[in-house]
C-alpha cells in the first residue's frame, strides 16, 4: 500500500511530458532580453536558450516555446512552434481568428499540453525540422537557427509558406553533447549518459530508435554505438514524445546533419527503395534545385543507403517515415568535406541562408504533394539484409571492399580543378550578390520549378 501511494506521489510530480515555456504578457513590456547573433557565430547552449527565448516573447501572437526533457546532465531540450494561424496572431483577418479559436478550444478540451493536433489528412500541415542530434555538427544547429530567424525576423518576406504550413523546429537535440564539443572535445558525436557496467560514455542518438534497432552497433566504444534498448537515451525519449503527439498532423520532417553535402531519403537500414520514392525524389531535388539557383553549390540525392554506401539502422528519420508514417521525411547533409563539421565562422551566414533557400522550396513542394501521397495503401516496409554492417555518417569503418571502391572514387571526383576555399567562398558571394542586384523577382508559387537530372547517388539504390 505505501509503495503505491509513493508510485502515485511520484507521477504526480513528474507533470507533464511535453511542457509549454511561460511567457511574459505583452503588457509586462519592461522584460528585455538580449538579442544573441545567430547569423555570423556558433552559440553556446545557454545562448540559444536565450535567443528562443527572445524570440517567442517578441512574437508571441504566432510563437510558442516548449520544453520536451531533460538530459542526463539535466539541459532542457526546447522545440519552438511557429504557427501563423494562432488566434492570438493580430495580423489574422476576423475569420480566420475565430477558426483558430475554435480549433484552439477542441484542442484544449483533449487536455493535451503540447503543440496543437487536429484530426483528419487537411490537418497535415506540419513541417518537423531538428538539428544538433551529432554533438560536433554545429553548423547544423546554426543552420536551423537561421530558418527560425526566417520564419519569424523575417516573417514577411515567407508570408506565403506560414499560412500554409506549421513548423515545429527543434534547434538542438543533444545539448549535452554539444557543449561537451564545443569545451572539451571538438570532435565528440554521442550524448554524455555514461553506459551501465563500463567505463565508456555517450551513444549516437540517430541509431536509437526503434526501428530495427538490433542491427546497429553493439560495441560500447564505437562512434555509432546505438544504446543498451531502443529509446534508452533521454534525447531520443524526448523526441518520440513529441513525435509520436504529432504524428497525425505531421507532412514533412527534415534532420538536419553535416557534412556530406546532400538531401538524402530513406530506407537508411535497408538498400531498397521505399514506395513512394520517386515523390521524395522529386522533393529532394527540388531542394537541390533551388539552391543551386541561388548560388551555385550542387548537392547530390539519393536514398541515404546509396549515398553513404552503408545501411544506417535505428535513425530518426526512417523511424519518423517507417513508424510514423510521416508522408515526407529527408535527411540533409550540409556542406562540406572540405570545411568540416565546424565551417569557419564566415561560412555560418552563407550556408544558413542557402540552406533556408532550398529548405523554404521543399516546404512547398511537399504542400503540393501531400495529396498524391497515401501510406495506408503502401505495402509493408522491407525487412534489412541478414548480413548487416552499419556505421556513422561521417566515419571511416568500412570494409577494405568498401575502402577500395572509395579509393577510386576519390580519384575520378579529384579530376576537378583544385580551388581555395576563399576563391570557392568568394565566387559564391559573387553570386548571390548578383542574384540580389537582379531585378524584383515577381511572388513565387507555392510549387518550385523540378528538372530530374540524373547524376552521381542519384534515384534509389
Amino acid at each position: 500500500m505505501q509503495n503505491t501511494t509513493k508510485r502515485a506521489k511520484k507521477k504526480a510530480r513528474a507533470g507533464p511530458r511535453v511542457t509549454q515555456v511561460p511567457v511574459p504578457p505583452h503588457n509586462a513590456r519592461r522584460v528585455i532580453i538580449p538579442r544573441p547573433d545567430v547569423l555570423h557565430t556558433y552559440l553556446e547552449y545557454n545562448q540559444i536558450n536565450q535567443y528562443l527565448e527572445y524570440i517567442v516573447h517578441k512574437y508571441s501572437n504566432f510563437v510558442k516555446l516548449y520544453t520536451l526533457g531533460l538530459t542526463h546532465e539535466r539541459r532542457e531540450v526546447r522545440a519552438l512552434e511557429i504557427n501563423w494561424n494562432n488566434p492570438d496572431n493580430v495580423e489574422l483577418s476576423s475569420v480566420m481568428r475565430l477558426q483558430a479559436a475554435k480549433m484552439a478550444d477542441v484542442h484544449r478540451s483533449t487536455g493535451a499540453k503540447g503543440p496543437l493536433v487536429l484530426p483528419g489528412d487537411k490537418n497535415r500541415n506540419i513541417i518537423f525540422i531538428e538539428a544538433g542530434t551529432h554533438a560536433r555538427e554545429w553548423i547544423t544547429v546554426s543552420t536551423c537557427l537561421n530558418c527560425i530567424y526566417q520564419l519569424t525576423e523575417r516573417y514577411t518576406r515567407n508570408i506565403e509558406v506560414l499560412r500554409n504550413l506549421r513548423f515545429i523546429i527543434v534547434p538542438l537535440v543533444n545539448p549535452d553533447g554539444y557543449e561537451y564539443s564545443r569545451t572539451k572535445n571538438r570532435n565528440w558525436r554521442k550524448n554524455r549518459r555514461p553506459q551501465k557496467s563500463t567505463k565508456i560514455v555517450g551513444a549516437d542518438c540517430n541509431r536509437n530508435y526503434d526501428i530495427f534497432w538490433e542491427c546497429g552497433p553493439v560495441r560500447t566504444n564505437r562512434n555509432t554505438y546505438k544504446g543498451e534498448r531502443p529509446f534508452s537515451e533521454p534525447e531520443t525519449r524526448a523526441m518520440r514524445n513529441i513525435l509520436d503527439t504529432l504524428a497525425p498532423n505531421l507532412l514533412f520532417f527534415l534532420s538536419l546533419h553535416s557534412y556530406g553535402q546532400s538531401i538524402m531519403y530513406p530506407w537508411g537500414y535497408c538498400r531498397e527503395a521505399p514506395y513512394h520514392w520517386r515523390e521524395l525524389h522529386t522533393l529532394a531535388t527540388t531542394g537541390r534545385t533551388a539552391i543551386k539557383t541561388y548560388n551555385g553549390r550542387e548537392y547530390r540525392t539519393g536514398s541515404i543507403s546509396c549515398l553513404t554506401k552503408r545501411t544506417i539502422a535505428g535513425s530518426v528519420v526512417d523511424y519518423v517515415y517507417g513508424v510514423l508514417k510521416a508522408p515526407l521525411a529527408l535527411v540533409m547533409e550540409l556542406p562540406s568535406r572540405e570545411l568540416g563539421f565546424q565551417p569557419p565562422v564566415e561560412m555560418i551566414s552563407q550556408i544558413g541562408h542557402e540552406s533556408w533557400f532550398g529548405i523554404r522550396e521543399m516546404c512547398k513542394s511537399a504542400f503540393d504533394l501531400r495529396q498524391s501521397i497515401k501510406r495506408d495503401e503502401e505495402p509493408v516496409a522491407p525487412r534489412p539484409p541478414a548480413a548487416h554492417s552499419t556505421s556513422g555518417t561521417g566515419d571511416t569503418n568500412a570494409s577494405h571492399a568498401s575502402d577500395t571502391k572509395k579509393k577510386s572514387l576519390k580519384k575520378k571526383s579529384r579530376k576537378r580543378s583544385k580551388r581555395s576555399l576563399l576563391t570557392q567562398h568568394a565566387e559564391i558571394l559573387e553570386l548571390q550578390q548578383r542574384h540580389m542586384d537582379a531585378a524584383q523577382m515577381p511572388p513565387r508559387s507555392l510549387t518550385a520549378p523540378v528538372r530530374i537530372r540524373r547524376g552521381q547517388g542519384d534515384g534509389p539504390s
